[in-house]
């Protein structure tokens, strides 16, 4: 029953995809936008698409954008955990850090990005500041919620047989809020892409979004549309990812934040 709902599934998707493709090439070659200069056809736009699959720069600026991700990635976990655990643990520490998260949490990373441009520049180090910021918020509060999920008789046990603290985070805490942990990391994970790609289109940042920037201030519209269907392609591929992999670890429970 699951295989075929899976296989039915996939085969609407793309139904859908083809429509949507078929509309497009409609739509700018015979319907209402066909003189409209900046939105390229659709097959213009999947042949540029499959040159830039061969064109080794552009993997290159790809493979660069992705490398700023995982690093901001890294650190958000980094703090997301130390903090999270901290907050989920100890009354003391949540109530001293929580106003500042709240505060903090609802600043869109790009609002502060002319700040960051101004200090850094255009440079690698803004997109994984952005990168960073936008990934830190999904997984502090999913290692938040999933800290205080942890059995409190597990903790008791653990104090009972004398555990270290270390230990006990090792462990009970940390096993136990993994399913929390791993959701966090799937949704951060898109979005540090996202905002690794962004930093390049609003900062000039190296990466692939410098270089869809130039494309668009070249002109380049099939370019650019191409661009932004890789820049798809490749955030569903990486969301796919970690879900399996996210999947394999939890055996399937995968809980979401509710605040």
């Amino acid at each position: 029953m699951r295989g075929s709902r899976q296989v039915r599934t996939a085969i609407m998707g793309t139904v859908g995809v083809l429509a949507w493709l078929a509309v497009w090439q409609w739509v700018t070659t015979g319907g209402p936008l066909t003189d409209v200069v900046g939105i390229p056809t659709a097959t213009d736009t999947l042949r540029t698409a499959t040159e830039l699959a061969t064109d080794s720069n552009f993997w290159s600026q790809v493979g660069q954008s992705f490398a700023v991700a995982l690093i901001g990635l890294a650190i958000a976990l980094l703090i997301g955990l130390v903090v999270g655990v901290a907050t989920g643990l100890s009354e003391v520490a949540n109530d001293l850090l929580d106003p500042l998260v709240q505060f903090l949490r609802p600043v869109p990373p790009v609002v502060i990005l002319p700040l960051i441009l101004l200090i850094v520049g255009p440079t690698d180090t803004l997109a994984v500041i952005l990168a960073t910021i936008g990934a830190l918020w999904p997984i502090l509060v999913q290692v938040h919620i999933g800290v205080r999920d942890v059995d409190p008789v597990a903790i008791d046990t653990a104090r009972s047989m004398t555990l270290s603290w270390k230990a006990t985070q090792a462990n009970i805490v940390l096993p136990s809020a993994l399913p929390y942990i791993a959701t966090g990391v799937r949704i951060a994970a898109s979005l540090a892409l996202m905002l690794s790609i962004g930093a390049g289109i609003l900062g000039g940042s190296p990466g692939f979004g410098q270089a869809i920037s130039t494309a668009q201030q070249t002109g380049q519209s099939a370019t650019v549309f191409a661009m932004l269907l890789w820049a798809g392609v490749l955030g569903i591929t990486l969301n796919g990812g970690l879900a399996l992999l996210e999947t394999q670890l939890i055996h399937g429970r995968r809980p979401e934040a509710t605040s």
